[in-house]
């Protein structure tokens, strides 16, 4: 059977994801010495995101400014007239590039498809390409390079994003191929997606992080660009998905489930750090998901605004501060307090 044959008969094989990284060497997103891989696509658009070069599921041109030499390259080599000069000042003139052009002529297509030309001619690499096609085993070949480390850590694959749900098909085949190979695999999630992707997941993952921002409806949209309702009734779906895999097969409890489930929040100033907005979700967690094994605080960090520029993309939180250790601490005594209460 020739290739284009197999293909026929087996299309699975020919399912492909983007993504637009992989870290290697991480400590915090599960168990272990971990690697990411970061999906690209998400249906949020959070205001506090540290990754925008996420959000979109299309490929997208990235200028970081102050790698440019001036070499102008770049003009010459756009066929669609997407990059000018524009003069800044008496001294000098910068690079101007018109994303509506980049979207229509190269988003889509991709720098192995004949986009983003002006990319391949950056001798300095100002301009960058966020986002690549991959298959499961390409990924998978790069994972395993640190094989050793994850048995001795206890680590091993952490999907994440974007939002990794975007891509249902590509993540079902990733996580069936990791734990063929033997890898613990963890999840993060916004669980804004259908139930119909995230269902058949389950069995293949070890730990699931879902992301709880906050709990009002409009509070939500505004600051996500989403509702909460889609969220929440995940949410549900699997905390019930953990107690019925704890009854096991004998309808005894056990504490071998195959899947634990942790909630995260990111405390953002000015948007969910008040005392008030942790007790109710750690209320709201405690009444509604009895199958979560954990509810932690991720402080808001600043360190992925300056990629904002680079996308032509604007941050919104320019003002937000860091919270500081000892509100941190507070809130964490809350969560404590709430919880302690409830198990009496």
């Amino acid at each position: 059977m020739n290739k284009e044959e197999n293909r026929k008969e087996n299309p699975e094989i020919d399912i492909r994801g983007r993504i637009f990284d992989i870290q290697r060497w991480s400590l915090h997103d599960g168990p272990g010495i971990r690697t990411n891989v970061f999906f690209k696509g998400c249906p949020l658009r959070c205001q506090w995101c540290s990754n925008p070069e996420s959000q979109e599921g299309c490929f997208e041109l990235a200028f970081f400014r102050d790698k440019c030499i001036g070499c102008r390259s770049c003009i010459k080599h756009c066929p669609y007239g997407g990059i000018r000069e524009k003069k800044v000042s008496d001294k000098g003139e910068d690079l101007v590039i018109d994303t509506k052009i980049c979207r229509k002529n190269c988003y889509k297509k991709g720098s192995d498809e004949g986009g983003f030309l002006c990319s391949k001619a950056c001798y300095a690499e100002a301009l960058s390409v966020m986002g690549r096609e991959v298959s499961a085993d390409e990924i998978l070949e790069e994972v395993m390079h640190d094989k050793a480390i994850y048995e001795s850590s206890g680590g091993g694959l952490t999907v994440t994003g974007g939002e990794p749900f975007a891509q249902p098909a590509f993540l079902l085949k990733l996580l069936q191929r990791a734990k063929a190979l033997g890898l613990n695999t963890a999840m993060e999630s916004s669980m804004y997606a259908e139930w119909e992707a995230i269902a058949p997941c389950l069995p293949f993952v070890d730990v699931l992080f879902m992301d709880m921002k906050l709990l009002d409806e409009e509070k939500h949209r505004y600051y996500t660009g989403v509702g909460t309702r889609m969220i929440q009734e995940n949410m549900r779906k699997v905390s019930a998905y953990v107690t019925e895999m704890k009854k096991g097969k004998n309808g005894k409890d056990t504490e071998n489930t195959g899947l634990k489930v942790i909630i995260r929040t990111p405390v953002i100033p000015g948007v969910n750090d008040r005392t008030e907005d942790i007790g109710a979700m750690t209320d709201w967690i405690i009444q509604n998901l009895p199958g979560v094994s954990d509810y932690q605080l991720l402080p808001y960090h600043r360190l992925g605004r300056g990629k904002y520029a680079s996308l032509g993309k604007t941050y919104l939180l320019t003002e937000t501060a860091v919270p500081k250790e000892e509100q941190m601490q507070r809130l964490n005594e809350e969560v404590r307090r709430r919880r302690k209460k409830n198990h009496g």
